[in-house]
């Protein structure tokens, strides 16, 4: 080594000193590899828009670190804690919308068509970045792009990616089109991806408490699912859907945990017409019968539990019995089961064989 390199280096700025000048610091953390997790530091910035600020400087201004960069972020998907790579998402998002080609090509695509479904919603939140931008034209793009990959019917990992996409914040931006696109996907023939749409679906209904017009929203739209037919794939989704909504799908209202279905039929007819409707067709499917029977049972014992709520059942299931003699004979025969162990069996037995 020479003088002269020698006196360059001592020249160089210290890491501290360019820490120092953009507000940050180091972090002990670590990476996950093929050996185990490997210590390593990384910045941190105290303030929390530094790190994009300077990414879109050097973006801007030094198109020799643009490819490295693209290249840097699209190995962070994986490796990676939880944290790391929500951050990794919301810069490619915040990326794309500087140049939406680019990181579209590099980042975007290759991590949607991955097939590992850690790596795919990391795509689908990158995308919501751009979705979310207040500029039309740049937020439009990310909505075209997830649209797009909805009718590929050729490309399941792309179609599963846009279900990540439509059951998270891009879903709540456009649930009309969310629904309507997860319906396409439905019918393009791929059974292995009917969980994953449920769950979209799922998503979509739970984030009514926060947006209320989504829980009508998604029970119109599975009745209109059921309309199309029983030799349809849409019709038996719907059923799945719903059924999954009976004995998951919980709401917190006058601090009593309580099934949101039956807060909303409480609360609405129009809650309440699609919500018979959708039992109905449940229980006259064989292969969905035993389950949603399975659901009535746990709300007949949770209103034993919460007496509150025993008219809105007891409409519900009157309801279900006075639509046929066949109908009314099945809903007696398994009251009279569960009436063994459910006072509220009992009281809704009596008001059907007293008015019917």
């Amino acid at each position: 080594m020479t003088p002269t390199s020698l006196n360059t280096g001592v020249n160089e700025k210290k890491r501290s000193e360019w820490l120092q000048e953009v507000s940050a610091h180091l972090v002990e953390s670590y990476e996950v590899t093929e050996s185990g997790k490997n210590p390593i530091k990384r910045v941190f910035f105290e303030e929390q828009e530094a790190p994009l600020s300077i990414l879109s400087h050097v973006w801007d201004e030094y198109d020799t670190y643009a490819e490295a960069t693209l290249h840097w972020l699209y190995e962070l998907a994986e490796g990676q804690n939880f944290e790391v790579r929500l951050k990794v998402a919301e810069t490619v998002g915040q990326l794309a919308t500087y140049e939406f080609l680019p990181v579209l090509r590099k980042i975007l695509s290759p991590w949607a068509k991955s097939g590992k479904p850690s790596v795919q919603r990391l795509a689908a939140l990158a995308l919501a970045v751009v979705a979310y931008n207040e500029q039309e034209h740049i937020a439009q793009q990310a909505l075209n792009l997830v649209d797009h990959w909805s009718n590929l019917k050729t490309s399941s990992s792309l179609q599963w990616t846009a279900i990540a996409a439509y059951g998270g914040y891009i879903g709540l931006l456009v649930p009309e089109k969310a629904l309507d696109n997860l319906k396409i996907i439905a019918q393009s023939g791929n059974g292995k991806l009917f969980s994953d749409i449920a769950k979209a679906v799922e998503k979509l209904f739970n984030a009514g408490v926060q947006i209320p017009k989504l829980h009508g929203l998604v029970l119109n739209t599975l009745r209109e699912w059921v309309d199309q037919g029983e030799n349809t794939s849409v019709y038996r989704l719907s059923l799945l859907i719903f059924r999954g909504l009976m004995r998951k799908s919980w709401i917190v209202k006058n601090d009593i945990r309580q099934p949101t279905l039956l807060w909303l039929a409480k609360e609405s007819k129009d809650f309440e017409d699609p919500i018979v409707y959708l039992m109905r067709n449940g229980l006259n499917l064989g292969s969905r019968r035993d389950s949603i029977l399975a659901e009535i049972l746990n709300w007949l014992e949770f209103v034993d539990r919460h007496p509150t709520l025993y008219k809105t059942l007891a409409r519900i299931i009157f309801t279900l019995a006075a639509s046929s003699g066949n109908e009314r004979k099945r809903m007696c025969y398994y009251l009279k089961i569960w009436s063994i162990n459910s006072q509220t069996a009992i009281q809704i037995l009596n008001l059907i064989n007293k008015h019917l």
